[in-house]
This record gives C-alpha cells, sequence and structure tokens, in this order.
C-alpha cells in the first residue's frame, strides 16, 4: 500500500471525480484532486472569501469538506479504466488544530482499511507552509461491488 513518501504520484487536472460524474459541490466551494493513486489522495482549495467565517479564518466545514473529498478519493481509486468504485461517508471526525489566514489548504487522505463493504480512512489538512491544521479519520460504505480495487463498470 502506498504512502505520502511514495514518489511515484498520479497528478490529476483536478476535475476527476470518484463517479466520472460532474460534482455540483466540488464546484461550488472550488476544491481540486492533484493527487490520486491506490490508498492515496491529496485535495487542495485556494482560499477565497466565502470559505471564511466571521472571525476571518476558514469556516471548520471547509476543513472537514477536504477531509471528506480526500478520504473518499483514498478509498476509492480504482485502476480499471471504465471502472470505478463509490461509496458514502459513514462517519467523519475532525479535530481542528490551527487556522490559517490565506493561501491554499491540502487535504491528504489515506486508506487504512477495508472489512466487507466499510472502509476506513484518515488523515489531515496542511496549509501552503505544511503548518498541520486538522486531522481526521473517517469510515465509507461501498456500493456493492466497489469494496473490490477492480471496482464495477461505470454506467452511462
Amino acid at each position: 500500500m502506498p504512502n505520502s513518501s511514495d514518489e511515484s504520484k498520479t497528478t490529476l487536472d483536478g476535475s476527476r471525480t470518484m463517479s466520472g460524474k460532474p460534482s455540483g459541490f466540488r464546484s461550488l466551494v472550488g476544491y481540486r484532486a492533484v493527487t490520486w493513486r491506490e490508498a492515496y489522495a491529496e485535495i487542495e482549495l485556494r482560499l477565497e472569501g466565502q470559505h471564511m467565517n466571521s472571525l476571518g479564518i476558514p469556516h471548520g466545514g471547509v476543513y472537514m469538506t477536504l477531509l471528506d473529498a480526500a478520504f473518499g478519493h483514498a478509498v476509492t481509486w480504482c485502476p480499471v479504466p471504465g471502472n470505478v468504485r463509490t461509496c458514502v461517508t459513514v462517519s467523519l471526525n475532525t479535530s481542528f488544530l490551527a487556522s490559517a489566514r490565506s493561501g491554499s489548504l491540502k487535504a491528504i487522505g489515506r486508506l487504512d482499511g477495508i472489512e466487507g463493504r466499510i472502509a476506513t480512512a484518515s488523515g489531515e489538512v496542511r496549509d501552503e507552509t505544511g503548518r498541520l491544521l486538522a486531522v481526521g479519520q473517517a469510515s465509507f460504505l461501498y456500493a456493492p461491488g466497489s469494496e473490490r480495487i477492480e471496482g464495477v463498470a461505470r454506467k452511462g
């Protein structure tokens, strides 16, 4: 299972989604996938005014959204062209450690394990200097067949 020090990264154009379908929420928030490989993903977001709360720092939901996206990508990577793996979040726990005021955020997600149709993931959000801002863990329920790395044929 690759880890964050693995040099063989798959870099994305940011528009690819787990299901291969457009995501209105991804467009609304403005995040993009920059690395996606087996058991690992990185999601980036350039902070803008709409991401901030009344204190001038990113809303906690921004960190949670980035973690959820990174974890979801990490657990649904599929090496088979034309196939996909899909899932839904069952639980997401986040600890907020520090705040950014500007710049970019990066969420890193790592697949921890799969048992039946349940996957677990963990990771963190960092600012552009590498400072740790939040950590989290999550569980996901795979759609039938998506628990297998080869996934299922993409519909439509």
